[in-house]
């Protein structure tokens, strides 16, 4: 087994990247959740979505849509042409406009602000670096160089300039250094990330059945969610990692190796399936994101569960 999957590495390795779709595996279906928290780690970001009242985009009331619309950004950034980039850089400022901090906000945020779109891009790049990495080990300098600044696509999506983005791994190294002292979660954002990683965000969502769902599947999730997280924001949370958790999470990655060499489109034809639906949705409804349904209060408060939300509109 360990000769074959040794092979395995040396086989996608021989493929040198030079693109982010070059750098897309398996394992990107299981890492989305460790990559919100490192962006949520940056408190303005963190009590910005913790704070939102923007209804239609949260995974705490829409969670299948707030998945498809996350993947396309994705997508947008790495397949789409500019006229896809444009269309979903205006809408994503349009919901953004009223992401903002209140006079009780522990702090200030704004959710069109460069420096913290800045920051979500860049732990978006390290999306697609740590999945590659986990799976088929590091990447050498000269291919970080090339990567850099062909990942610029993600922080233009969310209108910070192309000049504020880094055009060498070194540099990139250097911003992501100067951001580690500012990092911090707070508990209230703490308990949204673990709500995120169990599944439990299902429940407040979808009532009874999201809670099954996450009974059923929150476990496995947040094992994968710790496992792809790297070990200074497991800290950050409190969260443990065991050895034995560790040798169960690299068993996990050689069966995800197998399956990501096998069938190397699968990824690839989920990305252009998400690029079609978003071009639909742009030519007969003239909108990616959909209406926009704003609240005058936090979601958090407004209750948990659906039946919770109801009896409060009495």
């Amino acid at each position: 087994m360990a000769v074959i999957d040794q092979a395995l590495i040396r086989s996608r390795r021989a493929r040198r990247p030079e693109t982010l779709a070059d750098l897309m595996t398996m394992v990107g279906l299981t890492s989305g959740v460790a990559n919100i928290i490192m962006q949520l780690s940056l408190p303005a970001v963190g009590h910005g979505v913790h704070e939102s009242r923007v209804v239609s985009g949260s995974p705490r009331r829409r969670p299948f849509k707030r998945l498809r619309t996350t993947s396309q950004h994705l997508v947008v950034s790495v397949l789409g042409n500019e006229s896809d980039r444009d269309a979903f850089r205006e809408e994503m400022r349009a919901v953004h406009a009223h992401v903002h901090s209140t006079e009780s906000s522990p702090v200030r945020y704004s959710g069109n602000a460069r420096d913290l779109q800045l920051w979500v891009a860049a732990c978006l790049f390290r999306f697609y670096i740590d999945q590659y990495e986990l799976l088929y080990g590091p990447l050498d300098r000269a291919a970080l160089d090339v990567l850099t600044p062909a990942a610029a696509p993600l922080a233009t999506g969310v209108n910070v300039p192309e000049s504020a983005w880094p055009q060498s791994w070194h540099e990139f190294e250097d911003y992501w250094d100067s951001m580690l002292p500012s990092l911090s979660i707070a508990p209230e954002v703490r308990d949204d990330l673990k709500s995120l990683s169990d599944f439990m965000f299902l429940h407040e969502a979808l009532g009874a059945p999201g809670w099954v769902l996450a009974r059923v599947f929150g476990p496995l999730n947040h094992f994968l969610t710790r496992g792809n997280l790297p070990s200074e924001f497991r800290d950050m949370l409190g969260w443990k990692w065991s050895e034995a958790e560790q040798l169960w999470f690299e068993r996990f990655l050689r069966l995800v190796r197998v399956a990501d060499v096998v069938n190397p489109q699968a990824i690839r034809l989920y990305a252009q399936l998400m690029l079609l639906d978003l071009r639909l949705r742009l030519r007969v409804r003239g909108s990616i994101l959909g209406a926009e349904k704003v609240v005058d209060a936090p979601l958090g408060e407004q209750g948990r569960t659906p039946a919770e939300r109801r009896r409060n509109r009495r």
